[in-house]
């Protein structure tokens, strides 16, 4: 029989009042030197006080009006497919402990059991197919399965529990949460790890950017980076394939990082854009062989840039722009310096020829700027507006369909209007010195950033010199995209960019990028970081116009690179159509199938949605029954977002973390079969098992003090004491 008290009070308080008490009766018989016989009689009544005060509860076996639930979690991702588990697998491991006939019948006998498999999503498993099924799934969803099972479980009024048998290797950030929620809701996790850990072997190749952008008909340098995680001092074969034509073979080393810079050079087309894959051939012992290959899409972007840089307070960073630009053949260059409010100096290169005059050569006409493709603007660029500048470059963005960018961030002092609309950007107040580059997720795969340099973007802007300054921005304009961040917390944006009618604007807020051009990292990628930032700069702006000449109809892709989770996303642009008559049509084919899909009005455009799709190569092909072309095509390519094979580890760490906030624990697989004693102990150490009972509240208990304060007083009178 155990007993337990609950005092509503302190037992600190009751304990001081049973002494007052006390001290009280004693006083006065020490007073009167009679009636000892009563002062006993009233400490029984003060010890009776004192029972009823400490509230005792009697705890009693609580029967069980029907059997808890077991829900038996079983993870069906491939990972579970290692083997290593005494030679089979981890799943073959599991199914063999739980399909054991004692094991079961044990269980069965005090659970109401329910088998369910999970990987993806969970669902029911019939435990007679369950030893036969092979794990396939792409993915552990450990937090979104247990969610899912503990919400459940939750509402019901039966005593349930879970036992989670996985690896614990999720493929999702979510999963602790499940643990609180189960917590919450008195749902106890017992999770068993199956498996242990497995030396990761898996070769994968990554590429700067989706598209790669050059001039028509020159060389091009296509690069990527080879990994090699489990394979150390050995070499290995990477193909470059167009088409299904293997143009170019080479053997690459990997460091002892297990990375090695892949370069090989093809020719740009003269129009259009072609496929390349680089592919390393899969090893026998590869977990993932889904990502040994990665295409790049190699565009032209017509044979000449014809760039305008400006600059009213001349600086070395667009001096060294400069000097860099006129070597590259494929620019056409024109640089004005504004030397004071009479003095001007041009410099004009094209063609290998180079002219230097003291003239202001800033257009002033529609025909002079529209001779230009870019116009690069440094500091003071307001100096050389006139009164039709602003219209002129307005028309220059929105119809000609030329880009702006601002070079050094904040182009002008104080507020400049007929600037400060073109920008993607916000300024503060202020600068920041000594800043990095941090790309964002919109940056990661951008191409300005195909800088030509093995390992990840990050580590290449990691090991680059840090730039001089930055202005402070309060933020990017409603439809910027942020290519990069400074790395200090809460800095500046450094790179952003916005379409403003058919052309781009985009700020570089930072001075000292001619930095990169110099060898301080000792390496011989920051010597051609600055060149390779600039040409790609260029040659994106170039072949970011939308429309085709001669075309009245677009279609853009929200990226060329889509994995297996995310739908496709497409705009529809169109100029001088009439909207009422216009109906596009869109097709998209791949693995064998063809998905129409209807473009939705929106605005002066059209957008589309369709997808996920399976992993593959897909034509997307855009149908007009009015506007020129008549059909327009482009290429996409879906990747498998399933990351289940990339660490085959084991993750016990997880699991118990699982268990123990919840308030379960970690298992064996000795255990499985004592599930109903283990889940008896910890009901009993939590009082699940009993119920309380009062024991004060009892009528002979009440009666009996009644009886000790009559006897008291009538003992009292006897003796004169009243």
């Amino acid at each position: 029989m155990n007993w337990v008290y609950l005092p509503p009070w302190s037992t600190r308080v009751i304990a001081v009042v049973a002494l007052a008490l006390l001290a009280l009766a004693v006083l006065r018989w020490w007073r009167e030197r009679r009636g000892g016989i009563a002062l006993a009689l009233r400490v029984l009544m003060v010890g009776a006080l004192l029972f009823i005060a400490l509230n005792p509860q009697l705890l009693l076996s609580r029967q069980r009006t029907e059997k808890p639930k077991l829900v038996v979690l079983l993870d069906s991702s491939a990972s579970m497919s290692t083997r290593d588990v005494g030679g089979e697998s981890r799943f073959a491991a599991a199914a063999r402990t739980l399909g054991n006939p004692s094991t079961l019948a044990n269980l069965n006998k005090e659970f109401v059991l329910d088998f369910r498999q999970f990987d993806r999503t969970v669902r029911p498993a019939e435990w007679s197919q369950l030893a036969s099924n092979a794990p396939s799934g792409d993915a552990s969803e450990i937090g979104k399965s247990l969610m899912s099972v503990i919400s459940e479980l939750g509402d019901t009024k039966a005593q349930a529990c879970v036992l989670l048998i996985s690896d614990g290797r999720a493929t999702a950030a979510d999963t602790l949460d499940a643990a609180q929620l189960a917590l919450a809701r008195s749902v106890p996790l017992w999770t068993w790890t199956v498996g242990g850990p497995v030396p990761r072997h898996d070769l994968w190749i990554e590429t700067p950017a989706a598209e790669a952008l050059a001039f028509s008909g020159e060389e091009v340098e296509l690069t990527a980076t080879l990994h090699a995680d489990g394979y150390p001092n050995r070499s290995f074969k990477v193909d470059l394939i167009q088409g299904e034509k293997v143009v170019a073979t080479k053997e690459f080393l990997p460091d002892t990082n297990g990375t090695a810079r892949i370069s090989m050079h093809v020719k740009s087309p003269d129009a259009g854009e072609q496929r390349y894959v680089f592919r390393v051939a899969p090893e026998p012992d590869e977990a993932d062989t889904a990502n040994n290959e990665h295409a790049v899409f190699l565009r032209s972007v017509g044979r000449k840039v014809r760039v305008l840089v400006v600059e009213g307070q001349p600086y070395w960073d667009t001096k060294f722009l400069v000097q860099s630009l006129k070597h590259n053949t494929n620019v056409e260059l024109t640089a004005v310096y504004r030397l004071n409010a009479t003095r001007h100096v041009a410099v004009v290169s094209a063609t290998g020829t180079e002219t230097r005059t003291e003239q202001d050569l800033f257009p002033r006409t529609a025909d002079a700027m529209n001779a230009f493709d870019v116009i690069v603007l440094g500091r003071e660029a307001e100096a050389f507006f006139d009164n039709n500048t602003e219209t002129l470059l307005t028309d220059f963005l929105a119809k000609r369909g030329g880009s702006l960018v601002f070079a050094r961030g904040k182009p002008y002092g104080g507020r400049f209007p007929a600037l400060a609309k073109f920008e993607p950007l916000a300024w503060g107040d202020g600068t920041v010195s000594g800043v990095k580059l941090r790309p964002t997720e919109a940056g990661r795969d951008h191409p300005i950033f195909d800088l030509g340099t093995a390992g990840t973007l990050q580590e290449l802007l990691e090991r680059l010199p840090a730039l001089d300054q930055a202005s402070v921005t309060l933020g990017e304009k409603p439809l910027a995209v942020v290519l990069a961040n400074a790395v200090q917390s809460d800095g500046p944006v450094l790179i952003a960019y916005q379409r403003y009618g058919q052309g781009r604007t985009i700020s570089l807020n930072a001075s000292g990028l001619w930095h990169w051009s110099f060898r301080e990292t000792g390496q011989d990628e920051s010597e051609i970081a600055y060149q390779r930032f600039w040409v790609s700069l260029l040659e994106w702006l170039l072949g970011g116009s939308e429309f085709l000449p001669g075309s009245d109809v677009a279609l853009t892709s929200a990226r060329r690179y889509y994995n297996s989770e995310q739908p496709m996303q497409f705009l529809i642009s169109t100029r001088n159509l009439d909207r009422a008559i216009y109906q596009p049509r869109l097709l998209i084919s791949g693995n064998g199938k063809t998905t129409e899909v209807e473009p939705r009005a929106r605005g002066e455009s059209f957008v589309a949605e369709a997808g996920p799709f399976a992993p593959g190569s897909y034509v997307v092909m855009l149908k007009n029954n009015v506007g020129k072309p008549a059909e327009l095509s482009s290429s996409i390519e879906v990747v498998s977002a399933s990351v289940e094979k990339r660490e085959l580890s084991a993750d016990p760490e997880t699991m118990r973390q699982l268990a123990e906030t919840s308030g379960g624990a970690v298992i064996s697989a000795n255990d499985v079969a004592r599930m109903p004693e283990i889940v008896r102990r910890w009901e009993a150490a939590r009082e699940i098992s009993h119920q309380r009972q009062s024991v004060w509240d009892r009528w002979w208990l009440m009666l009996g003090i009644f009886g000790l304060l009559g006897t008291e007083w009538w003992l009292r009178r006897r003796e004169g004491l009243l």
